[in-house]
Parts: structure tokens; sequence; C-alpha cells
């Protein structure tokens, strides 16, 4: 049977996770602003899938992944900022008006953006983590063993959360082109690029101290 509270509880928690900025919002809106929502919608399902498979590996207690996690945590920190850095090369370097850009997105710039995501979102330990710990602070979770149903629906509850978050966020900053003059569309490259720059040196700063 359905347990709708639980489901919600999912649902808020897949909101919660990709709510704050991060590396994968400022891509998402950067495609959003360049390209159109679709385009954005792209590299929100490489995050989503991500999303899923850590929000399972959490609530079906799959240690396994936890534990790789944490026992590479400096090595998957320093390819998360590698990658972070190397696509905000990428967007620095770009196009920085939208005459010279492409038009629209192919079936393989699609695919390359939603990988790119989901890269920028395994390589993030802290997503991994925040579920983990989210799930091990809610009553009952993981205190029946082999009790899936549960495990389940608070993953489809993730999952939902988690596709309106990258929906809202796609459509939504996909409108702002319409209010933006092309000097401004002309500079999301740099902002954009910019920001994970900042990201990947912050976390390769982190691991450089011991963090």
């Amino acid at each position: 049977m359905l347990d709708l509270a639980l489901i919600a509880t999912g649902m808020a928690i897949g909101v919660g996770v990709n709510a704050p900025v991060g590396p994968v919002n400022v891509m998402c809106i950067h495609r959003a602003i360049r390209k159109g929502p679709t385009s954005a919608m792209a590299a929100g399902f490489g995050a989503w899938i991500a999303d899923v498979v850590f929000a399972a590996a959490a609530a079906f207690g799959v240690t396994a992944i936890s534990n790789f996690v944490e026992g590479h945590l400096a090595v998957i920190k320093v390819v998360g900022g590698a990658v972070m850095i190397a696509f905000g090369m990428k967007l620095l370097l770009a196009p920085s008006s939208t005459h010279d850009a492409p038009a629209n997105d192919t079936a393989l710039s699609l695919f390359r953006a939603g990988l790119t995501s989901f890269a920028l979102t395994v390589t993030n330990p802290a997503v991994l983590l925040g579920f983990a710990a989210i799930f091990g602070g809610l009553a009952g979770i993981g205190e029946k063993p082999g009790d899936f149903e549960t495990a389940a629906q608070l993953t489809l509850g993730v999952a939902i959360g988690s596709a309106a978050w990258w929906l809202a966020l796609s459509t939504g900053a996909s409108r702002l082109r319409e209010h933006l003059a092309e000097k401004w569309l002309g500079r999301i490259n740099t902002l954009s690029g910019g920001g994970l720059l900042v990201f990947g040196f912050v976390v390769l700063i982190g691991v450089a101290l011991g963090y």
C-alpha cells in the first residue's frame, strides 16, 4: 500500500538536496538561458539519474557504494573538481555572442549535457553522504532489514521531487531569455564558467588542506 506521507517526505528530500546552488544548477541555468528548456532539462536529467541512484543506495542500505565513496573521498573530490574546472573553461572559451553560438542542440550535444551533469553529481560525495545522513535521521528507515517497500516508496518520492526541481528550474530560467538583452546573454558564459571554476578550485583547495 502506498504511504503518501513517506512519498511526500521523499519529494521534499529530492527538492532539498538539489535546491542549494551548485555546479549542476549553474549548468542548468546556463543552458536554459542560452538554449532553452529542452537543453536545460537534458542537463537536469543526468543529475536526476544520479539522485535516484544515490537515493536508492541510501534507502536500500547499499553500503558498498557508501563505503567506496568514503574510502576514495579524496580521489572523487579531485576528479569532481577537475570536471568542474574543465567545464568552466569550456564555457569561458565558448562564443560570447548568441549569433556565433549554434542555434539548436543536436541529439549528441543533449546527450553530452546529461552525461556531464551526471558526472558532476556522482563525483560530488556530498550528494550521497547527504542522502545517507538524511535517511539515517528518519525514524523507522533502516530499522527493519529487508523493508524494501518503505525504501522503494522513499526512493520514488525522491525521484518525483528531483524531477520537479529540474523541470521547474529549466522552465523558469528559460523564461529569463525574453527579458535579457543580447549583451547580457553574451555574459552568461562568463558568469557560468566563472562560477564552475570557483566551485572546482574550492573543492581542490579543500582536498589540499585535508578537508
